[in-house]
């Protein structure tokens, strides 16, 4: 058995092989709902498997299609990744018009330790946002897939025209004849580099303790992305119950007055990248308290 040391170098070996990295993401703040019914999302995954084949040269590491934006890491050419958003904006926005004139933004990626966290914190945003849902259960990603049983399917050879032509709403697309459909989508695990991913942490365990324990360290990745809602609610109930009982001396954050409560908003807010929605449900404020705390427009300091 490899050693602690051993299994890093080969981390770090394997990191060095690739390059270079970028966190790829579209905006959630200001964009509306754009996909909503699973025939949408299956739709949004079809097309980036066909950015994919068509754009072999780039590297995805992971990526999450979320209701109102996208989450990728890619390996590859700055300007090829930028072909191959091009790509599925144009063939997105045939069907969901709303996608048009979308951008996507890039941050680089220079160490192992940040693609790693990078990784998780796309692989967990599924999770975050829908509570229905558990870090290997969102369908629309590489969260599944990561140190996961893959399922089985039908190869995209043995679909009818007809069935390959409503999957990608055009005519017959090329794609490899062994790449598996599953629900209405190609599966990620045909056209992702997922089998690298997994080898940039240590083992199976390294990744799970990442997933569900290491959140604090996604604080850094949701303010370089301008991102919120990084924790669950359990998550961020839990970090902010151990503040309340050091910082306002009370057992629970039903014990808080109401002016604790708007400052432990704010610090919320500031600190943990929260939304209006989550700190209402966290704090069990009303919708009012939180327009007060919080005025359109304000800056919280």
């Amino acid at each position: 058995m490899r050693t602690y040391l051993e299994k890093e170098k080969k981390c770090e070996t394997i990191f060095a092989s690739y390059g270079p990295y970028w966190h790829a993401y579209t905006s959630g703040k200001d964009t509306p709902l754009l996909f909503v019914e699973e025939s949408s999302y299956s739709l949004a995954m079809n097309i980036i498997a066909q950015g994919a084949s068509i754009f072999a040269d780039v590297k995805i590491i992971a990526f999450e299609v979320m209701g109102n934006h996208f989450h990728f890491i890619f390996s590859g050419d700055e300007t090829k990744i930028y072909m191959l958003w091009k790509y599925i904006n144009k063939r997105l926005s045939r069907a969901i018009p709303l996608m048009r004139d979308i951008k996507l933004f890039l941050k680089s990626i220079n160490s192992l330790s940040s693609l790693r966290n990078n990784i998780v914190y796309t692989n967990r945003n599924g999770y975050v946002s829908n509570p229905s849902f558990t870090p290997f259960s969102y369908p629309w990603g590489t969260g599944r897939y990561y140190f996961l049983d893959w399922p089985s399917g039908k190869f995209f050879s043995d679909l009818l025209i007809n069935e390959k032509r409503n999957l990608f709403r055009c005519r017959t697309p090329m794609l490899s004849s062994n790449w598996v459909v599953v629900n209405g989508y190609v599966l990620p695990c045909n056209y992702c580099f997922l089998d690298f991913g997994m080898a940039l942490f240590r083992d199976a365990h390294h990744y799970f303790s990442m997933i569900s324990k290491n959140v604090e360290s996604y604080t850094e990745v949701a303010l370089e992305l301008d991102d919120v809602e990084f924790l669950t609610d359990n998550e961020l109930y839990s970090r902010i119950s151990s503040y309340v009982r050091t910082d306002y001396c009370v057992s629970s954050i039903k014990d808080l007055t109401k002016a604790q409560k708007y400052d432990l908003a704010k610090l919320i807010r500031r600190e943990y990248r929260a939304s209006n929605a989550q700190i209402r449900r966290v704090l069990a404020l009303t919708q009012y308290e939180i327009d007060t705390i919080f005025p359109l427009g304000s800056v919280v300091k």
